[in-house]
């Protein structure tokens, strides 16, 4: 953890707090994994946006989050499934269908999430797989949403006016050699998360972004919950750093 204690005390003599998020994927019903997760949230005070498909969640979810009181659910699309050609990649929002119809399957899973789990719900668009087609942009604030959270990159598209970006900057999990998936290493971890805080201490990338650790807790092995355990340890205790919670990151409008 030294570089990135490094990097927070850069941020410590600036006179700045180094802004950090939560993000995990895939939440759709009551598991052990999920319940480590619960638990981590609670023990370091670390708040988490569980990104949920509204297709598989129901009420046995809603029952175990409803007392997790650092823990929002954010929108992963609608049921996660894949429309796209094969060997494109996997897409659920992207050009593949009519936008009315990938509109109405968006517009249904907010109703199901708010009408589930109402204030935990904030209405942020986290797309399966990362991806999102930018013509959909123009359409989410329209929607009701005031948030998307993908993959970072430092090219993406402008978002539209009402709707702001948090994107995942640092996802501890390796998934090239699925199923075989795994804890990425320490090392790419922490340069991915160091990388993203000093672009923002040194202006080469928006400073308002919080810098996003990314986990999937079905997924997880015992390295990766390791890793994320021990960084909560290292943050919580450095007083550069705050976790932010989604509710801070897109609170809603007056």
């Amino acid at each position: 953890m030294n570089i990135l204690l490094r990097e927070l005390d850069a941020w410590k003599d600036a006179g700045a707090t180094a802004e950090f998020w939560w993000r995990d994927d895939d939440a759709a019903e009551p598991t052990a994994p999920l319940d480590r997760l619960l638990s981590l949230s609670g023990r370091y005070g670390v708040p988490c946006g569980l990104a949920t498909v509204p297709a598989k969640a129901g009420e046995p979810l809603r029952k175990t989050v409803s007392h997790a009181h650092l823990v929002w659910v954010l929108q992963h699309g609608f049921a996660h499934k894949n429309h796209a050609p094969s060997g494109t990649g996997a897409w659920e929002l992207g050009g593949h269908r009519p936008k009315s119809v990938v509109m109405d399957e968006l517009r249904q899973g907010m109703g199901k999430l708010t009408q589930l789990f109402k204030f935990q719900f904030v209405p942020v668009l986290v797309p399966p797989w990362n991806r999102i087609d930018p013509e959909l942009l123009p359409y989410l604030p329209v929607l009701g949403y005031r948030g998307l959270s993908s993959g970072y990159k430092k090219s993406r598209p402008a978002p539209p006016a009402g709707l702001r970006v948090a994107d995942a900057h640092c996802d501890v999990l390796h998934w090239k050699d699925k199923p075989n998936v795994r804890f990425a290493g320490t090392e790419k971890c922490l340069k991915l998360l160091v990388d993203h805080l000093k672009d923002k201490r040194t202006s080469e990338a928006d400073a308002d972004e919080p810098t996003c650790v990314l986990t999937h807790h079905m997924a997880m092995d015992a390295e990766a919950w390791a890793f994320v355990e021990t960084l909560f340890e290292a943050t919580t205790a450095h007083p550069a750093a705050a976790w932010l919670s989604p509710a801070a990151i897109w609170p809603a409008k007056d």
